[in-house]
C-alpha cells in the first residue's frame, strides 16, 4: 500500500505541477495507515500564484479519475483514482504571505480555523517544489515572534472559556442539544489552547485526542480528566461533565 501511495501522489503532483503559477505541492500526513480505515485519504496541497484554472479545467488533469467534484465555496476538488480517495486544495500564496507578513494583526484567522493551515505547511512532505518559497516560509514559521503565542494564548483561552459559560448554561436549563454544541467547541477549543502554549501548530482533528497527550508541557491530571471527558457513560451526567470541564480549565492556569 505505501508504494501504491507514493507512486499515485508523486503521478498527481506532477500533473498540478504542469499549472502556471504552481511554487510547491506538498502531501499532508496519513491519519490512517490501511485504505480500508475511514479516515483514510490522500490530501495534496498546491500552493500557486495568480489563478488557477476553473474546476472543469482541472478534472482534466485527473484522468482516470472518478467521482470528482470540487467546492464552489474554497478550491477545493476530491476525486478517487484506484480506488484511493483524494483531496486537492489550492493555496493562495499571496494571501499566506500577507498572513504571516503581518501575523499579529490576522490572529482571527486562527481564531476561527485554528493553526492547521500552518501544521500542513511545516509538517507535510513536499513532493515537487519550483523554487525555495517552502523553505523560506518553514524558516518563518520558525521565527514568529513570542508576542504571536501569547496573543494567540490569549484569544484561544477566551474562545474556551465562552464554551465553558456555554456549557453551564446548557445543562442549567437542562438543554441537551446546546449542551453537546457547547461540549464540542470548549473541548476543542481547550486542545488547541494547550497547543499553543506549547507553541506547536495543532494537527488535524482527526488526530487531535492523540496528539494533545503527546505535548510536552500539559496540567496536572490532565490525562485523566482529559479522558473522563470524552467518555460515553450514564454515571458521568451533564452536570458532572461540567464540573470535569470547568476542572480542565482551571488545570490550564499553572501553565500559562
Amino acid at each position: 500500500m505505501k508504494r501504491k501511495v507514493e507512486r499515485i501522489a508523486n503521478n498527481l503532483a506532477k500533473r498540478l505541477s504542469t499549472l502556471e503559477g504552481v511554487e510547491a505541492i506538498t502531501l499532508a500526513e496519513l491519519v490512517a495507515e490501511e485504505i480500508a480505515d475511514p479516515y483514510f485519504f490522500l490530501s495534496l496541497d498546491v500552493y500557486y500564484r495568480g489563478k488557477i484554472p476553473d474546476p472543469s479545467s482541472r478534472e482534466g488533469l485527473f484522468s482516470g479519475s472518478g467521482a470528482f467534484e470540487s467546492s464552489n465555496v474554497a478550491a477545493k476538488d476530491r476525486f478517487l483514482i484506484e480506488g484511493l480517495p483524494i483531496r486537492v486544495e489550492y493555496k493562495d500564496i499571496a494571501r499566506i504571505e500577507s498572513i504571516l507578513g503581518k501575523v499579529e494583526r490576522n490572529l482571527m484567522v486562527f481564531r476561527q480555523t485554528g493553526t492547521y493551515m500552518l501544521h500542513r505547511l511545516e509538517n507535510s512532505e513536499v513532493l515537487f517544489k519550483k523554487s525555495l518559497w517552502i523553505d523560506f516560509m518553514r524558516e518563518e514559521l520558525k521565527a514568529l515572534p513570542a508576542s504571536f503565542w501569547s496573543m494567540l494564548a490569549s484569544s484561544a483561552q477566551a474562545t474556551m472559556e465562552h464554551y465553558l459559560s456555554d456549557l453551564t448554561a446548557a445543562v442549567m436549563h437542562g438543554d441537551r442539544f446546546f449542551y453537546l454544541i457547547s461540549a464540542a467547541g470548549f473541548i476543542k477549543s481547550y486542545c488547541s489552547l494547550l497547543f499553543v502554549l506549547n507553541h506547536r501548530f495543532e494537527p488535524s482533528g482527526r488526530v487531535l485526542a492523540e496528539r494533545v497527550h503527546e505535548l510536552p508541557h500539559l496540567p496536572e491530571n490532565f490525562r485523566g480528566r482529559f479522558e473522563t471527558f470524552l467518555k460515553e457513560d450514564p454515571e458521568f451526567t451533564p452536570a458532572r461533565k461540567r464540573e470535569i470541564a470547568e476542572l480542565l480549565a482551571r488545570g490550564v492556569l499553572p501553565i500559562t
